[in-house]
């Protein structure tokens, strides 16, 4: 232990900083010689990551971090500092890594210059949660010209103010109000394939039904897919709901009014690709033999915006007036809702973030999503009521 600590000191210098010390029982050749002692150190506390300088690093990720501070590690197998080759190069090595941590940071500030510098860890939160930088960029500097220089200095204040505006850029629409009276409330889930829109039909079918006690009829025009029909139809045998499949816009209205009775609707359509017009022509003519009172155009959350925003503008044409984003916990960031509900002349109904029936959805909440874009709300728990 006193040779390691000597050697450290030699290496550092008398203000040198012992980071971890760590015991080995292994024995040396054919058994022979006692524990050795391994410890991690830096030359000051300065420099070093903050985990590090308060003390509250996991053992296991200490490796990383002392990298990232120019640390070393010393051990009572080195005989002198000068000749070992290997603890020059770490010490090296670390040295080096913060170089390249420090040139990447001020590459990134070189290619925003647009973004004031005391906001820019803001901006690169907002990237991060895939909100478009352009955009992130004239949020943040909107921020910086309407706060005072004091407020700027406060991360909450500023934050909050974010939150503000992006709470603005995102019209709701409420919940589905189900009609009365005979006078049923007909609403049609539109979108790709493989977004989740029968998993979402099921979940407002349950809720509707179970909880708000409301006579619930089910549509499917989804006959391209035998497994979607069958799906629908287990969802409907167990929340104890009627379904009709149809296959024509006069059946469809046929079957409309046999479900006459009911509160509320809910026509579940087959995938279409925002590419494929033909298939996009023959939705438009089975709305229009029906003409529903909402249109909701299901999307994922998990792709990309370039995507999403073809989708938008594909599907504009059928009469979507309200977009539901679904997959959101397996989305990196809920960001990309912005640029895309600024491009489409729709308010955001629901978001779904999860596959359990009839939980894992919730009515859309300006307030609360301009939380969890800013990074104030980092995890979804809100249930829909």
């Amino acid at each position: 232990m006193a040779d390691v600590l000597r050697q450290v000191k030699q290496q550092f210098g008398p203000n040198a900083v012992i980071l971890t010390t760590r015991m080995s029982g292994r024995r040396g050749l054919l058994g022979v010689g006692g524990p050795s002692v391994e410890m991690t150190a830096a030359p000051t506390v300065e420099g070093l990551p903050k985990p590090l300088q308060h003390g509250r690093l996991q053992a296991n990720r200490r490796s990383t971090e002392v990298a990232d501070g120019a640390a070393c590690s010393v051990s009572d197998s080195s005989k002198k500092p000068d000749d070992s080759p290997s603890l020059n190069v770490l010490a090296e090595l670390g040295t080096l890594k913060g170089m390249v941590a420090d040139l990447a940071r001020e590459t990134r500030r070189a290619h925003s210059p647009e973004v004031p510098q005391e906001l820019f860890e803001l901006y690169s939160r907002l990237v991060q949660n895939e909100v478009a930088e352009q955009l992130a960029r004239e949020l943040v500097d909107r921020a910086h010209r309407e706060l005072g220089p004091d407020r700027l200095k406060e991360p909450r204040a500023v934050r909050g103010q974010l939150a503000r505006y992006i709470e603005a850029m995102l019209p709701t629409a409420g919940p589905i109000r189900p009609g009365s009276n005979g006078s049923p409330r007909i609403v049609a889930l539109v979108g790709p394939t493989g977004v989740g829109k029968t998993t979402t039909v099921a979940k407002l079918a349950a809720h509707f039904c179970l909880r708000e006690r409301r006579k619930v009829g089910l549509i499917t025009i989804d006959t391209y897919r035998i497994a979607a029909v069958e799906q629908l139809r287990t969802y409907a045998r167990i929340i104890e709901v009627p379904l009709e499949v149809v296959m024509t816009p006069e059946s469809l209205r046929d079957a409309i009014s046999r479900l006459g009775g009911c509160d509320l609707i809910l026509i579940d359509t087959a995938g279409r690709s925002q590419r494929d017009s033909v298939r996009i022509e023959e939705l438009k003519r089975f709305f229009a033999a029906v003409k529903p009172s909402e249109v909701h155009l299901v999307l994922s959350g998990t792709v990309h915006e370039s995507v999403i925003t073809e989708t938008i503008d594909r599907f504009r044409d059928v009469g979507v007036d309200r977009i539901i984003f679904t997959k959101l916990d397996e989305a990196v960031g809920f960001g990309v809702m912005l640029s895309c509900l600024s491009k489409a002349d729709a308010r955001l109904s629901y978001l779904t973030h999860g596959q359990d029936v009839p939980d894992d959805i919730a009515v859309a909440d300006s307030r609360t999503l301009a939380g969890r874009i800013v990074g104030d709300i980092p995890v979804i728990s809100q249930r829909r009521r």
